[in-house]
């Protein structure tokens, strides 16, 4: 899994990547202190984004998370992003759902267990995608075959 991880804290951005990074040793951490930074570097989609929302409390003039995600959006419409921020502000948190995030994490003591089960969840959503979509090929294939064999027995029946 590529995950890339997005926060001006540089203290958080270092916790969160080595909670990561034990969890999930198999997966490919990518991190970046701005907003800005993300968007130069990331031109390939990530299988999940982590956000911080205020990306702009250490430099007034950077873009926030929001900024941030609607600006990747536009790049990579199913990037599944979950937000994290210290505030507990209701509004913040349906904004950021509202602008496609996943979900909305708080920073506090159940961060990190918080982010663990949205990423069982977001792989899992993702694997059901993969096999609808297998499901839907197999679906028309049959299908056609229904119909081919239609059409071949109606044409024995005319002759």
């Amino acid at each position: 899994m590529n995950i890339a991880l997005v926060d001006d804290d540089e203290q958080m951005r270092e916790m969160l990547s080595d909670f990561l990074t034990e969890k999930y040793p198999e997966s490919h951490i990518e991190t970046y202190s701005n907003g800005e930074d993300a968007i130069k570097h990331i031109t390939q989609e990530p299988d999940l984004l982590i956000l911080d929302y205020h990306l702009d409390s250490n430099d007034p003039t950077a873009m926030n998370g929001l900024q941030i995600l609607k600006k990747l959006k536009e790049s990579f419409q199913n990037l599944p992003v979950i937000f994290l921020s210290g505030q507990e502000k209701a509004e913040i948190a349906a904004n950021t759902i509202k602008y496609g995030a996943w979900d909305y994490v708080v920073k506090n003591e159940n961060a990190f267990h918080r982010i663990e089960i949205l990423i069982t969840n977001i792989t899992g959503n993702v694997e059901l995608k993969k096999n609808l979509g297998t499901q839907k090929f197999f679906n028309r294939l049959l299908a056609i075959l229904l119909i081919a064999l239609i059409i071949g027995f109606i044409a024995m029946k005319m002759n």
